[in-house]
């Protein structure tokens, strides 16, 4: 997870009624790693037509739709991209930045670092947990491995922008809270 002040700071809000550039509207998008297309269908697409401006948000189940007037955000509503029906006018809207790719690991952090202290973590199967994690993190190494025909300063090009996490540092985190164990039976 992206440390929420980092985060924070990356984002960039749209309101309705406000006025807004659509040029520095293509610039931000590119740069927060949305891909420019006829028509938003995924995550991460961005669409201008005019004074309409989709946008497939990573966070988003639906797409959303920005009607300029001039230059003035005149609606923002989200749509369905396969009938290209409007479901809900909104009266703004914040984007943020491809959350896997944008960020370096030292603006990452674990979920668990997020959550206040006095969060209640419940957990069926601790042990399957610590499994699982060390089995994924075991994965990555040898996936980064497997990479010979790359030197060492390629590889961390491709992991800088990764965040692995030690299965040891998920366990201190965890620790610090109160755990419930479910029964497994």
């Amino acid at each position: 997870m992206v440390k929420p002040e980092v985060l924070n700071k990356s984002r960039i809000e749209v309101k309705k009624g406000e006025k807004l550039d659509a040029e520095f509207v293509i610039q931000v998008l590119v740069e927060y790693g949305f891909e420019r297309a006829d028509f938003v269908f995924e995550p991460g697409q961005f669409s201008i037509r005019g004074g309409i401006i989709d946008l497939f948000s990573f966070g988003n189940e639906l797409p959303y739709r920005i009607e300029l007037f001039d230059d003035e955000v005149d609606t923002i509503r989200t749509f369905d991209p396969t009938t290209q029906l409007s479901q809900r006018n909104l009266s703004s809207l914040s984007i943020v930045p491809n959350l896997s790719t944008r960020f370096r690991q030292d603006q990452k952090v674990s979920l668990f670092q997020i959550l206040p202290l006095n969060t209640v973590i419940w957990v069926k199967d601790y042990q399957f947990l610590l499994d699982r994690l060390q089995y994924c993190f075991e994965r990555a190494e040898q996936f980064a491995s497997k990479l010979t025909a790359l030197d060492s300063a390629d590889l961390r090009e491709i992991f800088r922008d990764r965040a692995f996490l030690y299965p040891g540092e998920v366990t201190e985190d965890i620790a610090e809270r109160a755990i419930v164990y479910l029964d497994g039976k």
